[in-house]
């Protein structure tokens, strides 16, 4: 049984996200005091007193002053739909809002069950300030102060009591996928997520930076499950201009870290960038799977595509040989193909070698080349895998410390294509012999 969904609700900058940070115990969302930081609804699970559930943010409704204002209330209204019960957050400083009054209609007409909390209730003063609330005919208004952690266990408490929650443990899934989509602002990184799951999940803008926070989504493919990240469009330092994009760019990076695979999207007019190899640079030095895909592929000419190609090779030659997929968002050109070669790359990211197969294989490419130093031949004795996700492998020589970069690089290439982890990156470890 899945876990109920928990939607919370509100206008503009009343707290939502800091509850939801709260709940998921962790920075998820974005917060600051700009209204309408919240674009995209958000969802992480929680455990409550061993209970679960989904916890979803939302942004703002009714962003009056603001071009996405539309798309941003559709997201909330999907999100209270899709939900169980919700959480309609005000601000006891604002008092009593038009807004929060269209917003408490909106719930009534729902049907859905629904908890009011009242948030920034720091003191007795702003206790009696909260009686203004009761005039939306509530019997029961929950107050809390996210900041002081004061009032939270109530309103848990109360909401769980509201639902059938299955206390069992929920299986996990026996293989899940990460994949973050990273790339260039407005270079189609949110239209290829909605088309990859068949529905309008986030906000899609023609303005640049629309998706600020790396937006966690799951998708199950051939008995393959994903959790998709689309991330926010990283740009050039020179271009960084306020803390909540600097924010977001630091986000990116962390989505880099977490995914295991990262699909860089590129821009089929455009062509790759000096922007788009720093991407890849930062995506090969966390050892990450590199899926180069390039967008709007439906506006290219067989002839373009050719000339395309080759500078893709030119612009990424440090990363391991790739074959980049071709995708449009408008057409599905491409969907399947990218799916099907993110899965294959995981399974060779999360490969173990056996050590025999390992050893033989360090015999055959040690044997074709093998320098020597000094006047001295560097052996390598043999061979072990540490880890996996990237493959990293210990390997005892007769010295660790003096191997030269061209004969790593070497040696990465070489047992990449002899133990079948094409496309893979790997990390090796020199050691002294036991």
């Amino acid at each position: 049984m899945a876990p109920p969904k928990i939607a919370i609700v509100g206008r503009p900058n009343v707290g939502k996200s800091s509850l939801f940070n709260l709940l998921a115990r962790k920075r998820k969302a974005v917060i600051a005091p700009t209204p309408g930081v919240t674009i995209d609804r958000m969802e992480e699970e929680i455990t409550w007193e061993g209970k679960k559930a989904i916890i979803i943010d939302t942004g703002g409704m009714g962003l009056e002053d603001s071009h996405l204002g539309e798309e941003i209330q559709r997201q909330a209204q999907r999100a209270m739909e899709e939900a169980d019960i919700c959480i309609f957050m005000v601000d006891v400083r604002d008092g009593l809002h038009p807004l929060d009054k269209e917003i408490h209609t909106l719930l009534k007409k729902s049907g859905k069950p629904y908890l009011v909390a009242v948030n920034k209730v720091e003191s007795g003063r702003w206790e009696e300030e909260a009686t203004a609330f009761y005039e939306l005919g509530e019997e029961n208004l929950y107050l809390i102060s996210v900041l002081q952690r004061k009032g939270i266990h109530d309103l848990m408490e109360s909401l769980f009591s509201q639902l059938e929650i299955q206390e069992e443990a929920i299986p996990q899934d026996e293989e899940t996928i990460p994949l973050a989509i990273v790339g260039r602002p407005n270079v189609g990184k949110s239209s290829l997520l909605n088309r990859l799951l068949g529905e309008e999940r986030v906000v899609v803008s023609e303005t640049p930076g629309t998706t600020r926070d790396a937006i966690e989504v799951t998708l199950t493919y051939k008995g393959k499950n994903f959790v998709l990240i689309d991330t926010a469009g990283l740009r050039r330092k020179a271009r960084v201009d306020s803390p909540l994009e600097a924010y977001s760019i630091t986000r990116t990076v962390r989505s880099i870290k977490k995914a295991h695979i990262c699909l860089l999207l590129v821009d089929a007019q455009e062509g790759p960038t000096t922007q788009d190899q720093k991407i890849a640079g930062l995506i090969e030095r966390e050892k990450r799977v590199c899926l180069i895909a390039v967008s709007k592929a439906d506006l290219l000419t067989p002839q373009n595509q050719k000339r395309l190609e080759a500078l893709l090779r030119v612009k990424f030659h440090f990363l391991p040989p790739f074959n980049p997929i071709y995708t449009s968002a408008v057409t599905g050109k491409g969907i399947t193909q990218l799916l099907e070669e993110a899965a294959s790359l995981n399974r060779r990211f999360t490969a173990q070698i056996p050590t025999s197969i390992l050893n033989k294989t360090l015999e055959k490419v040690t044997a074709r080349y093998a320098p020597t130093l000094e006047g001295k031949r560097l052996k390598i004795y043999y061979g072990t895998q540490a880890s996996t996700a990237p493959p990293h492998f210990l390997l005892f020589t007769n010295m660790p410390q003096r191997v030269p970069p061209t004969y790593k690089r070497y040696l990465e290439k070489a047992l990449a294509e002899d133990l079948g982890l094409e496309g893979v990156p790997i990390r090796l470890t020199f050691k002294p012999r036991r």
